[in-house]
């Protein structure tokens, strides 16, 4: 069976809600629709009412944002990834288990029809004994272009909670999960260093970045926090170095186990993110086993993923 020729991707994180109208031959994008609705907040909402069941409840908030799509583009398939195959989200479904496929056709997915003339093709995440995850694994199956000429190689993907995922010719077989981002976010803003940490600027301080990558490298993270609060109330350091010296201190803890590794690295994330842990890899990865991928790549990847998504659906159709 032939793929239609367009059809609308969803990206609906936790604190993000995205909609894209796609030529799916190119992968063009013919409009894009988005709103601050992530799936915890629209939640809230619902677990404030009791007239809709959960399913419905977000079934009308997506048919309300296809409404602002252009109308000749509102009743193509919804392919859906992230938190909507969440407990939390428009209708629960299981994770896959690793190891795989690049191809995507051991992922779960499930074709929704609400009575509201919506379509949805909704996307589980994955996850193995000890991690999980839902939307990287769109993310990694459309990155696979990138990565087969490598042949093998550790996918790293930082975000609120860092993914490390093994690839080995075709086949995603491991999954690490990082707290980094969030711990950043607990540290910076909710624990005694608040007060000593701030930015203004988006430009990196590598010097007191390194140090604190250093010490991370060094198993160091937990005996060097105090010191932040220690030296900004000393005047030793400024808020602003303390928050580059705090970034790296969490990133170096996370990498650190790739210190002695003579594996591939790819390393895919927007900035400013990429330019942290790209500093940071250079300091124990050699630069033909480091390779760097940009949001630009990474923006396509999650396109090329739900496509490959929609093929196994159009192809188990034909069955």
């Amino acid at each position: 069976m032939a793929l239609p020729d367009y059809f609308i991707s969803c990206d609906w994180g936790t604190s993000n809600f995205r909609l894209r109208v796609i030529e799916t031959n190119t992968l063009t994008i013919i409009v894009e629709h988005k709103t601050d609705c992530g799936i915890k907040s629209l939640y809230e909402k619902f677990s404030k009412q009791r007239e809709k069941e959960q399913t419905q409840f977000f079934a009308d908030y997506l048919k309300e944002q296809v409404s602002s799509l252009p109308k000749e583009h509102q009743k193509h398939l919804i392919v859906a990834a992230g938190m909507a195959s969440a407990n939390i989200g428009l209708f629960e479904l299981n994770y896959a288990d690793f190891p795989l496929n690049a191809s995507g056709n051991n992922l779960i997915w499930k074709h929704l029809i609400f009575n509201n003339h919506l379509e949805v093709l909704l996307v589980s995440g994955a996850k193995t004994s000890s991690g999980m995850m839902r939307g990287e694994e769109i993310q990694a199956i459309g990155l696979e272009q990138e990565l087969k000429k490598y042949k093998k190689g550790v996918l790293l993907l930082p975000g609120t909670h860092s993914k490390h995922i093994t690839y080995n010719n075709g086949i995603y077989t491991e999954l690490k999960n990082y707290m980094t981002g969030e711990l950043f976010e607990i540290l910076s803003k909710k624990s005694i260093l608040v007060n000593s940490v701030s930015t203004t600027s988006s430009t990196v301080l590598e010097k007191p970045f390194l140090e604190g990558v250093q010490l991370g490298l060094q198993a160091q993270l937990s005996v060097s926090l105090f010191s932040i609060r220690a030296k900004d109330l000393l005047q030793i350091r400024t808020k602003e170095e303390n928050y580059y010296f705090l970034s790296g201190l969490l990133i170096g803890d996370e990498i650190s186990y790739l210190e002695e590794t003579t594996e591939n690295i790819f390393l895919v994330a927007p900035d400013p993110v990429f330019s942290l842990y790209k500093i940071a890899l250079k300091q124990i990865i050699n630069p033909k086993h480091l390779i760097l991928l940009d949001d630009k790549i990474l923006e396509n990847a999650l396109l090329l993923g739900q496509k490959k998504i929609l093929l196994q659906y159009e192809n188990a159709q034909t069955l």
